[in-house]
């Protein structure tokens, strides 16, 4: 059996998560408090107060359940929206290196999985992260107020899975999951979510595998099966959605080697033609967790996105997570051949909106939040989302139209054409504005007409809140060389008696919440 993160010990512990602050400040803290079996009590009435804080009878929510794997129907208040927001967090999610403190046999640069060998600890530190990111936004002043706007917030794929790249389901697991699953639960059920839908990225869970497939691969230490989901909160409402992926990439796990226990092994990179006789494999691709099991962890009142498809407030979204947009999963399988939809959603690590169809009408939007820390927002403006060609390279490109992203080294990249721009006053090149920019444009190039604000996701300690548990290496290695490319410049300055800094926007190296939009639906 693989080493995965194991539970509380001996499953004597559990954690209930309180809040200190009624305040809206981004800058609330919670207190994660151990309690033994003696202090049950305790934690009913904290789970109780919680409940409390975050329940809201008095909205008008009507919701529709059909068949079992129907696409569920949700008003809230009666609201139609006309127009979607995105607020997307910019985050690593992906595996650390030797710069975060990764170490193995004969490598220096191999990869870990970042996080705390005890579950209520990620867990906690993990909550306390998302809280203050959406917190942080929430406080802000740029997303619409207008009740005919959606809100949507995307984590990365991979926020949740623990220091050994899943949390191992066993035995105490539930005494960490089924109290924070149900306090994130209440929290965004909370009134002044209304007409927000959260998706706060994927759960990474695992346990013993089909044995057909260990007997296969003849490698027993690979005798896990996966579970990788993204809960779907619609925000004011008592309503939360759970959507599994399907298909497992190469990427998502760290292969193992027999000198280390902290990796999860991945599944045999070699067995395809397994996974083409026998394609529902637990090997092959992700599970679905049992009712039972989900009820025994926490998420016993959530529903089960099958097809990824909710419509909320009139409003048809899809939801991917990662290769299951490159596979075409919504576009392609769930959807009939000229079925659309009027906002898609990708929740990823390694992956972006031309890797796969799109599916919306001309001018719909598509969100991406990707775990290597970079946001996408494509319009569809020719409508051929579904049409690909081949690169040069081999590859799938989707006709999507622009993709407008943003990521640390597009930051530094129009820092520096900016800078030289103000300069000169003469640009390189005739780019496309959105092409090499942030998704609003830059001085140099130009606007793009999309609305885009980016926000400190964290306060000024973001590195210590970090540290050990998502990766921060990428970002010292670009704020040292930002801080030579701003040495050199403050130089010229002196010298030449210029002022340069002060009229280019400054890059944003650390993790952001980025607010892009609203968009209207096209025919909403």
């Amino acid at each position: 059996m693989p080493m995965l993160q194991h539970a509380t010990g001996e499953g004597q512990s559990s954690a209930c998560y309180q809040e200190l602050s009624g305040s809206r400040s981004a800058r609330q803290r919670f207190t994660v408090v151990g309690l033994g079996i003696a202090f049950g009590a305790s934690l009913c009435f904290g789970c109780f107060i919680t409940y409390k804080l975050g329940h809201n009878s008095r909205l008008n929510t009507r919701v529709e359940h059909g068949p079992r794997g129907s696409m569920p129907v949700v008003l809230v208040d009666g609201q139609r929206y006309q127009a979607v927001q995105y607020l997307g967090m910019n985050l690593f999610t992906a595996p650390g290196t030797e710069v975060d403190g990764c170490f193995d046999f004969g490598s220096k640069m191999d990869q870990c999985y970042l996080g705390s060998s005890i579950v209520r600890d990620d867990v906690a530190r993990r909550t306390e992260i998302m809280i203050e990111a959406i917190e942080r936004a929430f406080a802000s002043e740029h997303w619409d107020r207008s009740p005919s706007t959606l809100k949507i917030v995307l984590l990365p794929e991979f926020f949740w899975r623990g220091k050994q790249g899943a949390y191992r389901i066993e035995p105490g697991l539930e005494n960490v999951t089924h109290p924070t699953a149900h306090w994130i639960f209440h929290r965004f059920a909370h009134e002044r979510f209304k007409h927000w839908l959260i998706i706060d990225g994927t759960v990474v869970m695992a346990q013993a595998a089909d044995e057909r497939y260990v007997r296969m691969s003849q490698r027993p230490d690979e005798n896990v099966s996966y579970f990788n989901f993204a809960p779907v909160h619609v925000g004011g409402t008592n309503l939360t959605y759970l959507k599994f992926k399907r298909f497992i990439s190469g990427i998502d796990f760290i292969r193992a080697r027999p000198e280390g226990s902290r990796m999860v092994p991945a599944p045999a990179r070699n067995s395809r033609d397994f996974c083409r006789k026998h394609p529902n494999s637990n090997g092959c691709i992700y599970r679905r967790l049992s009712e039972a099991l989900l009820k025994r962890l926490g998420f016993g009142h959530d529903i089960e996105l099958p097809n990824g498809l909710l419509t909320v407030g009139g409003l048809k979204i899809g939801l991917e997570i990662c290769l299951d947009h490159a596979m075409g999963v919504l576009c392609n399988g769930t959807l009939a051949q000229d079925e659309l939809v009027d906002v898609q959603l990708v929740v990823s690590a390694g992956m972006n909106i031309a890797s796969g169809p799109v599916c919306t009408r001309p001018g719909g939007p598509i969100f991406l939040a990707d775990g290597f820390a970079r946001t996408e927002v494509s319009l569809n403006l020719f409508g051929r989302g579904r049409a690909a060609a081949r690169t040069p390279a081999h590859a799938h490109r989707f006709n999507v139209g622009i993709d407008y992203g943003a990521d640390v080294m597009v930051s530094m990249q129009q820092w520096i054409a900016d800078t030289i721009y103000n300069i000169t006053g003469t640009g390189f090149g005739t780019r496309f504005p959105g092409l090499a920019t942030l998704p609003g444009g830059s001085f140099s190039a130009g606007s793009t007409g999309i609305p885009f604000k980016q926000i400190p996701a964290l306060g000024d300690n973001w590195k210590d809140q970090l540290e050990g548990f998502y990766l921060t290496g990428n970002y010292r290695e670009a704020q040292r060389m930002q801080r030579s490319l701003e040495k050199a410049m403050h130089k010229l300055e002196s010298k030449d008696g210029l002022d340069i800094s002060s009229a280019v926007l400054e890059p944003k190296i650390f993790p952001t919440m980025d607010i892009y939009g609203p968009f209207k639906v096209p025919g909403s």
